[in-house]
């Protein structure tokens, strides 16, 4: 009960409704969040839960702030923080592209590197990278996060080989779509450049369909966040979960050409 647990993202959806259960049960939890504003939140629904949690800022992309985040003396982080682009990938500005890859890969990639060190010195330490079914399929108008989820199975792959001779567990997450609200920022991100001047404003019915059949098969994120703080407890978790467990099927269907 007296490991320090990291979890970033967690201002809103998943990371903070896992750092509220872990609290509950008594861990030693730093949540994070990427700007003073939400820290300053979810101080307040903590204490108005009467809930013990540190908060700290922690934007991932900010070297100042992976630079103090090293020094927390962290035995298990949970690498949550993240962000999505929609839209035709065709199309989409290579900024937005580019920034979707800051946060969630470069940005998580060198906070672990980070935290990896003082897990080292010590011998010991837990690592968990929230992925999503998207990084093991695709979806056509949510290619940019696709492509960012892809990129982190394929480091937590390599992370769980490298790491695991040191005594150090690596976990990949993989959830499906949860009602957090992520799932509709996502959707909204593509009206600030996709619309009717579009080389594909002729597939904005797709498009709507893509959003109308994520945003209708939602789940109750309580079975994601109960899943996350048992994978923080468990000694010794799989390496890979899917949740939940019905989307396995579906992504091995999908993956092998089914229908």
């Amino acid at each position: 009960m007296h490991e320090t647990i990291l979890i970033t993202g967690a201002g809103s959806g998943i990371g903070r409704g896992v750092a509220f259960e872990l609290a509950r049960r008594g861990h030693n939890v730093i949540a994070s969040t990427e700007s003073a504003e939400q820290a300053a939140e979810l101080k307040a629904s903590a204490q108005q839960e009467g809930i013990k949690l540190r908060i700290e800022k922690l934007d991932i992309r900010d070297a100042e702030d992976r630079a103090r985040a090293e020094e927390w003396d962290v035995d298990v982080l949970v690498n949550n923080a993240a962000i999505a682009q929609s839209g035709p990938l065709a199309e989409i500005p290579l900024d937005l592209v580019r920034a979707n890859f800051e946060t969630n890969v470069f940005g998580t990639v060198a906070l672990t590197q980070g935290i990896v060190k003082g897990m080292m010195k010590k011998g010991s330490g837990k690592i968990i990278i929230v992925s999503s079914v998207a990084g093991r399929m695709t979806a056509p108008y949510l290619g940019v996060y696709c492509m960012t989820k892809h990129a982190l199975e394929a480091a937590a792959e390599v992370l769980h080989a490298e790491l695991g001779p040191h005594n150090i567990t690596v976990v990949v997450v993989e959830p499906g779509p949860y009602a957090t609200g992520f799932n509709e920022r996502m959707m909204e991100t593509r009206h600030a450049w996709y619309g009717k001047n579009s080389l594909f404003a002729g597939d904005a019915e797709a498009v709507k369909g893509v959003e109308t059949w994520v945003l209708g098969n939602q789940y109750d994120p309580a079975e994601v966040i109960e899943t996350l703080a048992g994978v923080v407890e468990d000694p010794a978790p799989e390496f890979r979960i899917c949740i939940p467990k019905e989307w396995e099927d579906k992504i091995h269907g999908i993956l092998c050409g089914e229908k």
